[in-house]
């Protein structure tokens, strides 16, 4: 049995989960978050996406038989 869930519900909920467990003040939630945006628009981006695209293709293939 599959289950599709986009990749920002489950980072939602990852984020959530560290925020709640880990006691995380919001100012340096909303620090990394900026740094997410800042990451976004400068030349790494497109190693991060090409990265974040590779793991996701690793851990699809590993779990599908």
């Amino acid at each position: 049995m599959n289950i599709t869930l986009p990749l920002t519900l489950v980072l939602l909920i990852v984020s959530w989960l560290i925020v709640r467990h880990l006691r995380l003040r919001w100012w340096a939630v909303t620090a990394l978050v900026l740094l997410g945006f800042y990451l976004a628009t400068s030349s790494v981006a497109p190693l991060i996406d090409s990265t974040t695209h590779d793991g996701v293709q690793v851990i699809n293939n590993s779990t599908t038989k």
